[in-house]
């Protein structure tokens, strides 16, 4: 069982606020208080009285109480700490001896009080309230207020806790974006310089561990440099993935300023495509900056990257309210479009991201003609080419008919 750091009771004279706290324990418990004075020796003990009922009726019994604090030395109580017990108590007129410490009580002791209580001559109730007793009573809620008065380094250790406690629960259910800038606040940034060392971020490999620890120093609170972009590409993706992750959840605008250079300068389209899904978690990665990086991968990353947003923007019927569709509209007097497909959707990279894409519309028209009125229904299929104008929305800028 934890037990509290009994040494912030220490006081002048020694052992002076383990006896007021004792004092407020026993009141807090309903017995009656009274001290015995400060004797010849400048000790001076409590008496707590307590009512103790039997079946019959109730009697009144008188605790002297003994406290001594040894949490300097962590020595155990021992007999000649507390002299003669049974002097001591029929000298205050009590018939118990309460003995409070911030360590234990020795051997010997123990086996002496015990014996007080099985002697039939002069039988005295005893009890110990060692270390163990006093910390289960301090932390458990009635006793709260007390543990702030007496122990407030034990309180600042606990709020410390708690806060730490709730910073990892919420740390659990938001983007790590957002974990960052909480332990901005909360955490040192000496842990959290830390918590980069190479040999916590990726443990399975020391001549990656030793790449880490060389460009760590070149990232926090440095903005980027070509050479450090290009130690970062010595690092296998896994591995440059482990540091990113700790790097966003310690120095968030560090990681930010790093990806974002590291994407812009990069050849490889796979690891922009990663480097891409990884900057959208942050604000500041507006669509023009997006769509200008990703102008550097090739048409397959391009599809990966933005093909569900060119077919959702294509497929949607008002869309199409601000194009002129004229073989549509030549069809009938009165048409109406069932269904729009998009398919064979191609990209090309550049100073943005352009697209073309088959459109299928599946029209129904009709002409009110009278008796010679007539109905058909017909698929309609244009080339579409355009650009996007945010890494969601497409825009078409030309449109040509396929019969």
């Amino acid at each position: 069982m934890a037990t509290l750091d009994f040494s912030e009771l220490g006081s002048k004279p020694a052992g002076e606020n383990l006896e007021g706290l004792v004092r407020l324990i026993g009141e807090r418990l309903g017995l009656t208080v009274s001290w015995t004075g400060r004797g010849a020796d400048q000790g001076r003990d409590l008496i707590f009285t307590e009512t103790q009922s039997g079946r019959i009726g109730s009697t009144p019994v008188r605790w002297l109480v003994s406290c001594k604090d040894n949490s300097k030395t962590n020595q155990s109580v021992s007999e000649q700490d507390v002299g003669s017990v049974v002097d001591k108590v029929r000298q205050h007129d009590c018939t118990g001896f309460l003995l409070a410490t911030t360590t234990t009580v020795g051997a010997a002791l123990k086996a002496k009080l015990d014996g007080l209580q099985s002697n039939p001559k002069d039988r005295v109730q005893t009890k110990v309230w060692d270390r163990f007793e006093l910390s289960a009573m301090l932390l458990s809620d009635p006793f709260a207020d007390l543990l702030r008065q007496f122990f407030p380094k034990e309180q600042a250790k606990n709020a410390a806790i708690a806060i730490d406690a709730a910073r990892q629960r919420i740390e659990a259910s938001v983007p790590r974006v957002v974990v960052g800038a909480l332990r901005a606040h909360l955490v040192p940034y000496a842990e959290r310089l830390k918590s980069l060392n190479g040999s916590a971020v990726w443990p399975h490999d020391a001549d990656q561990q030793k790449i880490i620890d060389q460009i760590v120093p070149w990232m926090v609170g440095r903005a980027p440099t070509d050479s450090t972009i290009s130690k970062s590409r010595e690092l296998p993706f896994d591995a440059f993935l482990a540091l990113t992750d700790r790097l966003i959840r310690a120095f968030p605008h560090d990681a930010y300023t790093h990806l974002l250079r590291f994407a812009q300068t990069d050849d490889d389209s796979s690891r922009i495509y990663n480097l891409i899904e990884i900057l959208r978690e942050f604000d500041q990665f507006t669509g023009e900056i997006e769509l200008s990086v990703a102008g550097r991968c090739d048409g397959e990353t391009l599809w990966e990257l933005y093909d569900d947003f060119v077919r959702e923007s294509l497929g949607e019927e008002h869309y199409w309210g601000r194009h002129t569709l004229w073989e549509i509209e030549r069809f009938h007097e009165y048409t109406e479009i069932h269904d729009i497909e998009v398919d064979e959707v191609e990209f090309t990279g550049g100073d943005g991201v352009s697209f073309t894409a088959l459109v299928h519309f599946d029209v129904s028209g009709s002409t009110d003609d009278g008796e010679d009125g007539y109905s058909g229904r017909e698929t309609f299929t244009y080339l579409a080419s355009g650009y996007m104008e945010t890494p969601r929305r497409a825009v078409v800028e030309d449109l040509k008919f396929r019969p």
